[in-house]
């Protein structure tokens, strides 16, 4: 599940242990571990702040606990993703666009990392609503990382982040300082 999963190479110190809390930090992080744990009754859990609050190392942190409850679980950095769906019209088997886009779409927990940092065009649009709307549905858990406004993002997409089932988390923080 872990190889999967395919969290970056360096993050191995970003857990909930190793998360150091501090002003503006409190409800961002009790809200990750309740997620992390499964104590929640949304399946969408939004963090917004300006960019080095901490958010990419809660998020982290949720995906590496859902592993630890083995329960699958998928870290995506938004553009990443979208290169890899593109990759895989080139290919056949388990590294086709189909197969890539239904994991993206059916997987327990996915964690979309710095959602709006994506090139605009209508084929991303599509993908990207495709897959929160999907999950929505389906009430599958998906963490998203931003650090746009609502306003920002693309209107559709605001609007289900921001579901009576969904909880968007702003925090207001200095820089996160890892440590």
């Amino acid at each position: 599940m872990m190889k999967s999963c395919e969290l970056p190479v360096g993050t191995e110190h970003m857990t909930f242990e190793g998360f150091k809390i501090c002003t503006g930090l409190q409800e961002a992080y009790d809200a990750c571990l309740a997620f992390a744990e499964g104590e929640v009754d949304f399946p969408f859990l939004t963090l917004w702040s300006d960019t080095g609050r901490g958010k990419t190392h809660l998020g982290i942190a949720v995906v590496r606990r859902w592993l630890a409850r083995q329960i699958p679980a998928r870290y995506a950095y938004v553009p990443l993703l979208l290169e890899e769906l593109r990759r895989g019209f080139r290919v056949e088997g388990d590294m086709s666009y189909e197969r890539r886009f239904d994991f993206y779409l059916n997987v327990p927990l996915l964690m979309l990392d710095d959602l709006g940092v994506e090139s605009s065009t209508r084929w991303v649009q599509e993908k990207l609503d495709t897959i929160i709307d999907h999950r929505l549905m389906n009430n599958l858990s998906t963490l998203v990382t931003t650090n746009l406004t609502m306003d920002d993002l693309n209107f559709r997409i605001a609007s289900r982040l921001q579901r009576r089932n969904s909880k968007v988390i702003v925090i207001d923080a200095p820089e996160f300082v890892e440590g």
